[in-house]
């Protein structure tokens, strides 16, 4: 029996998505440890040492061997971590890519038993390739790069202020939020790799699923298909400002750093009740538009922007997304924000 629209995009953007953050966490937990609290014990540790030294943190350094002991106490302390951290990640994320992978198979023969009622049995697991191999490696490249970069900031040349000081420290802690953005990256392409593998075994067509409330570039791509084996249009972005009107094909998502997009299999000839699923999709992404419910990293110009090119673009709007989209326009502000 044909499957309404609105339960296949809970299981893909509820079920299937919260299952991929769950492995975005896990691994998370596994490779930063406690070394958010270990990196805020070190900066209240210099802090207090700097305070005891010079007076406060709006004190001007004093030359002398006070300050060079609180440099090397800062520099050893933010090199043992970031050193640390550069030892396990890769091993630890490169583990993980053959379950990442066996995800993606066991959600695409999922959503293609739900959609279609026709898959027997599932695909098998593709091998680990040697792209996915090297982006979960790289991880070292990246914070050895951070390491130095705090290393030349905590320079003793260059530190008289606590400023200078937290500016070292503050880009190697900020090596944690891109530790995730990576981990990310990599576990997402290797979900897409497994989903494009029950794709090739099961269906002519890719189907991009956005995410709920994704950025306007990717909700640009939502209920787009794309035949196996070629790309989808590059460029793509309901922000003017953000398309490209040169750029290449794309494989698929992930399009961008945290981007949780997904292609699932998808043929013409399967049926679900109500709206057809890929409409479905673009409408959804419509709504998301019109009703400025996009991340905080995304600002309300951007959405804005989107809005207006929605309007636009669109000729078969739902009134309420019309209306909704032409009152924040006026206005300048989304119902979300209001």
């Amino acid at each position: 029996m044909p499957y309404d629209s609105d339960d296949l995009a809970r299981l893909i953007q509820d079920e299937h998505t919260s299952e991929v953050i769950d492995l975005e966490h896990q691994l998370g937990e596994q490779i930063i440890r406690d070394d958010d609290r270990t990196f805020e014990d070190l900066i209240r540790r210099v802090l207090a040492a700097w305070t005891r030294a010079f007076g406060g943190a709006d004190q001007v350094a004093l030359p002398g061997e006070a300050l060079r002991r609180i440099i090397a106490a800062a520099r050893t302390g933010a090199q043992r971590l970031l050193d640390g951290l550069a030892s396990r990640a890769p091993s630890v994320l490169a583990a993980d890519l053959g379950p990442a992978l066996a995800l993606g198979v066991r959600q695409g023969a999922d959503f293609a038993r739900v959609a279609s009622s026709r898959l027997r049995r599932t695909p098998a697991v593709p091998r680990v390739s040697r792209v996915l191999w090297d982006e979960a490696h790289r991880i070292r490249d990246m914070l050895t790069e951070r390491r130095d970069r705090v290393l030349f900031l905590l320079h003793p040349d260059r530190v008289s202020r606590w400023s200078h000081m937290l500016a070292g420290l503050g880009a190697a802690r900020a090596a944690l939020p891109a530790i995730r953005a990576h981990i990310a990256w990599v576990i997402n392409t290797a979900i897409h790799e497994g989903l494009d593998a029950v794709v090739r075994a099961t269906a002519p067509l890719r189907l991009w699923v956005s995410e709920a409330d994704a950025c306007a570039t990717c909700l640009a791509y939502a209920g787009r298909t794309a035949r196996v084996g070629e790309p989808f249009p590059g460029g793509l972005s309901w922000d003017p400002r953000q398309r490209r009107a040169r750029a290449d094909g794309i494989d698929g998502p992930p399009k961008h750093p945290n981007c949780r997009c997904r292609t699932v299999p998808w043929s013409d000839a399967w049926t679900t009740s109500g709206v057809p699923f890929p409409l479905a999709l673009q409408r959804e992404a419509h709504r998301s538009i019109a009703y400025g419910t996009g991340r905080p990293s995304e600002s309300r110009a951007v959405r804005l922007r989107a809005a207006r090119e929605l309007l636009r673009a669109v000729d078969d709007l739902l009134p309420a997304v019309e209306t909704t989209a032409r009152t924040a326009l006026r206005t300048g502000r989304f119902p979300a924000a209001a």
